[in-house]
This record gives structure tokens, C-alpha cells and sequence, in this order.
């Protein structure tokens, strides 16, 4: 269970919705607070909430109904389980929600005696005791036009019998269309005020998914920031659908023992975990599919070697041949935009997987590759070879060459054979020979480094930056162990002549920019080169 990997104390992502979990906002303030108003008011009215499934109907109604007490309110919830019952015993659960006696003659319990015996009781309760009636209608969208019209009769019969009795309708935009249109149900007439629950806004989404964590009592935030964003742009301001991927991020981290969850991870989730993708329904009817694979696996099977032990064989399937370098580079070239906005759109994802906000720099500081971009974070650049920048395992901005105005885009994989890039908008694969036709070799690398650390360090340095240096240095076969130099010695220097080669760094035994990249680059904290490239 993922309660333990993450510190959680109970499941924050559940399928129920549960008030204690209600993050409010601007839209469930104001639907509160005008049925509050409304209800305060004294004359019996209709309220009509809709909004897409899963947007929070449901969890209003719970919040307006736990709400209703503290204002001298008797609220009944009715959902759509409940307008399967008949007529009947759906007055009668009335009866029992505001507390009045059930009429016990058979003659009573017709659906005209019901609703006036419920509008005549409901008066005397309000005359004794001051009490207003809320009947709040969840999946309203379900009932038909003769629910409606009941509903309707009740209301009219409270009025006149002097009960204040106030009606809330939550259901989908069907429902809104429905009444708004010609030939609507009558009831509609009595609606006051038609409110709408819209999707989360981006922030709206993301405080939502902190809330909800932070109710559960999370003492880590699970979700990197690209994960978080992944999952805010994939739910699409739906609670609901937010709910869902979340639930299976988390389960799927604890499974595989991640702690955090990024943006690769809340990819697969989004397949996995969502109707309109295939793996959605694999996961669920595995147990199904396996059992018709393994039988197509035994017909195609036998049909082999039916084919075969009767004097035939297999044909061989065709090769399929990839695109030309110059088919390649085509659809290369046309998938660039324009240089200023390819250059803004790279630096700017760059900055955003190494989690780099707004506030400590911006992309068009970035864009210069100062040494020093802010304390802690260092930009370098040079020449080199895509075997050599492989080594790095870090994304790296590539300058095209003249031919292409120097156009920047962004490695995110390299392989063997191909490397994945970044372009400012779309994602790419090209082979490693197309790329270099138009690459001039040219890159720009950010990194994290410790704030203390000097632009180079070199024999007879100390401080705070050779500190950092030596805990990812090779280690020196020859010290003692728990021993560590305080200066820059011939025995460091060593050590960085070792690393030097091994990234392909010109070997002079100092520590300057491009080492520091390469020894940030052993850390395995921020972000690498996709897995899979071929």
C-alpha cells in the first residue's frame, strides 16, 4: 500500500466524495452562499447547479446539506439510486428525511394524499418550531418530466400551505438544456438562480492536488513538479479524473518503489487509467484477453504447423525500410518554427526539467549561458561529439549550424543509432547520421553546483567548492579510508585527470566549467536522457 512509501495517513484520492477532503473555492462559495441566501430569504425558490460529470456537484450537495443545520435547516438528499423507488415510497422517504409521522391508513398512501399531507406537516413544523425545508436533488439529470412535475406539486403545496420549502437541482448540462428549452417542465419557472461548476483552472488544479495531500497528512509531496504539471494538464480541471490518476500514480510508484512520481510515470498512468486509451481496457479485462490471446496463440500455432508438416512453410515477412537522411531531414526542417520562438520554447522546457521557476530566473537570462545563471545553477558551453555529450546522461541544447540559422533544440535521448529531440513544440527522432548533417557541434549545458564554488579550482585550492568536488571525484585507491585532503593535492588532481578522461573533457587536471558539468552530472538528482532510444 502506498500510505507507508508516502506517509500518508489515509488514502487522499478517493472514488467517494467526502467533505473533509473539499477544497473550496470561488465556485462552491458562492453556490453556498446563495443557497444559504435563498433559503434565509423566507419564499420557497429552486436552485439549479449543473456542470460536467465528476466536476463536484455531488460534493456540493454534501457540503449545502452538512451546511443546511447551522441555519435552522432540515435538508433531505435525494441521488439517483434513490428515483428507482416508486412514487410512493419516495414520498414517504420525505416524510422520514424532515421528520414527520408516515400516514398509516392504506388511503393515505396515494400519491395526491401523500404530497398534501407532506406540505400540510411540513407547515405545522414551521409554525412550531421556526424550521425551513431543503430538498436537494443530486443526478437530477436522471429524473423524468413526471419527477419533475412531482417535485414541482410539492413545492407548490408547501408555499400555500405556508412552509418555506427551497429546492436544489444538481445534474449534468443536459439538465440545463433541458430547461431552458421550449416545452420545458413547468418547474422551471421556479428556478431563482442557474449556477454552473466549471473546470479547475491550471492553479485551481494543482492547489487541489496539495489539498487533498496535505489533509491526508503527506510529509512529502509524491509528484515532481513536471509530474504535478503532467497531472494537471491530464485531468483537465476534472476532480474526478484528478482523483483517478493520482490514485494510480501513487499505486503504481509504491509497486515499483519510486518516490517520487514524474512526468514519464503520470504518461503511462494516463493510458493506463483512462477509457479513451487501450491499455485502459487491457487493465481491466487482462484476465479476459489473456485467455483469448492464449487461444488465438494456440490456433495460429497449429495452423504453423499444419502448414508446415504438410509440405509448406512460412513466408518471410518484407523488411521495412526507414526513411532516406534526406526524406528525414525534410520532415526535420519542417517541423522547426521559427529560430526566436524555437530558441524561447527550448530554453524555457530546459529550465522546467531541472525545476527551475520563474523566480529565481527567466528564460531570457537563461538564453545567455552566463557562468554563473543564479547561485547554485551554472551554464556552460562548448564543442564536443554526441558520444561525448551522451556520457553527460543530462538534456543538452544543440546549436544547428549556419545553414540553419543556428537554430537551438533540445537532446532529451540519444542511442546508438538515433537520437530523440526537442524542437520547440513537437518531439523528434532522427538517426544519428541525418542529425549530424546539421548540427555543428555546438552545445549548452545547465547544471546544479554547490553556491560556494569558485569558477575553477585547481592545485592549492580549498574551500567550500573542493568539498562538493571530492564527494563525486572517483575515490582515490591509494588514501586511507575516512580520510579526505583539505587541499588540492597531487592525489586530487589525479582523480580529476581520471574523470576528465573518462568523459572526454581536455585532460589538464583543473577543475573549470565543463568539469563541474560532468561531475554534476553523476548525481542523480535532476534530469536524464530517456531510456529507449535506440
Amino acid at each position: 500500500m502506498y500510505l507507508q512509501t508516502f506517509g500518508l495517513r489515509e488514502p487522499p484520492f478517493g472514488d467517494a466524495p467526502d467533505p473533509r477532503f473539499a477544497c473550496l473555492f470561488a465556485r462552491e462559495r458562492e453556490i453556498l452562499a446563495h443557497v444559504e441566501y435563498e433559503v434565509g430569504a423566507g419564499t420557497s425558490s429552486v436552485t439549479l447547479i449543473t456542470g460536467d460529470a465528476g466536476v463536484g456537484k455531488t460534493l456540493s450537495c454534501l457540503l449545502i446539506e452538512a451546511d443546511a443545520p447551522n441555519h435552522g435547516v432540515r435538508a433531505v438528499r435525494h441521488g439517483a439510486g434513490d428515483y428507482a423507488l416508486e412514487t410512493v415510497a419516495w414520498l414517504r422517504s420525505l416524510y422520514a428525511g424532515f421528520g414527520l409521522p408516515l400516514p398509516l391508513s392504506a388511503d393515505a398512501n396515494t400519491r395526491d394524499h401523500l404530497v398534501d399531507g407532506l406540505a400540510a406537516g411540513l407547515a405545522r413544523l414551521s409554525h412550531h418550531v421556526n424550521h425551513r425545508y431543503l430538498w436537494i436533488l443530486d443526478d437530477a439529470e436522471e429524473l423524468g418530466d413526471d419527477d419533475l412535475s412531482l417535485v414541482e406539486r410539492i413545492l407548490v403545496a408547501s408555499e400555500k400551505a405556508g412552509a418555506p420549502f427551497h429546492v436544489v437541482l444538481a445534474g449534468e448540462s443536459t439538465l440545463l438544456e433541458r430547461l431552458s428549452t421550449d416545452g420545458a417542465p413547468t418547474i422551471s419557472a421556479h428556478i431563482q438562480r442557474r449556477l454552473s461548476l466549471p473546470p479547475l483552472t491550471d492553479e485551481e488544479s494543482e492547489r487541489y492536488v496539495r489539498h487533498r495531500l496535505h489533509i491526508a497528512g503527506t510529509t512529502q509531496m509524491p509528484f515532481s513538479r513536471l509530474g504535478l504539471r503532467s497531472l494537471r494538464d491530464d485531468g483537465r480541471g476534472n476532480p474526478r479524473r484528478l482523483n483517478t490518476l493520482a490514485q494510480r500514480a501513487l499505486e503504481r510508484a509504491a509497486e515499483r518503489g519510486e518516490q517520487s512520481i514524474g512526468e514519464r510515470a503520470l504518461g503511462f498512468v494516463v493510458r493506463e487509467a483512462l477509457p479513451e486509451h487501450a491499455l485502459y481496457w487491457i487493465r481491466r479485462y487482462r484476465k479476459a484477453l489473456l485467455a483469448a490471446a492464449a487461444l488465438v496463440a494456440i490456433i495460429v500455432i497449429g495452423g504453423a504447423a499444419t502448414w508446415f508438416f504438410t509440405g509448406h512453410s512460412p513466408s518471410r515477412p518484407k523488411s521495412l525500410v526507414t526513411a532516406t537522411p534526406e526524406q528525414a531531414l525534410a520532415k526535420f526542417h519542417d517541423a522547426l518554427p521559427l529560430p526566436d520562438v524555437g530558441k524561447v520554447r527550448v530554453w524555457g522546457e530546459l529550465l522546467a526539467r531541472w525545476q527551475v521557476s520563474s523566480k529565481e530566473t527567466s528564460v531570457a537570462n537563461a538564453i545567455n549561458c552566463d557562468a554563473v545563471i543564479f547561485p547554485g545553477f551554472a551554464c556552460v558551453s562548448g564543442r564536443g561529439s554526441l558520444d561525448q555529450l551522451r556520457r553527460f546522461d543530462r538534456p543538452i541544447v544543440l546549436e544547428l549550424d549556419d545553414a540553419n540559422a543556428k537554430q537551438q533544440v533540445l537532446l532529451v535521448g540519444a542511442g546508438d543509432e538515433a537520437v530523440r529531440l526537442y524542437l520547440g513544440g513537437k518531439y523528434v527522432e532522427l538517426t544519428r547520421e541525418a542529425f549530424e548533417q546539421v548540427w555543428n557541434g555546438r552545445f549548452y549545458a545547465v547544471f546544479r553546483v554547490d553556491p560556494d564554488m569558485p569558477g575553477k579550482l585547481s592545485r592549492g585550492s580549498s574551500g567550500d567548492g573542493l568539498a562538493w568536488a571530492l564527494e563525486r571525484l572517483p575515490p582515490d585507491p591509494a588514501a586511507a579510508p575516512g580520510t579526505s585532503p583539505t587541499t588540492f593535492d597531487r592525489s586530487v588532481e589525479t582523480r580529476v585527470l581520471t574523470l576528465q578522461r573518462r568523459f572526454g573533457i581536455a585532460a589538464d587536471g583543473v577543475i573549470g566549467p565543463e568539469t563541474m558539468f560532468a561531475l554534476s552530472s553523476l548525481d542523480t538528482n535532476g534530469p536524464h536522457l530517456a531510456r529507449g532510444v535506440p
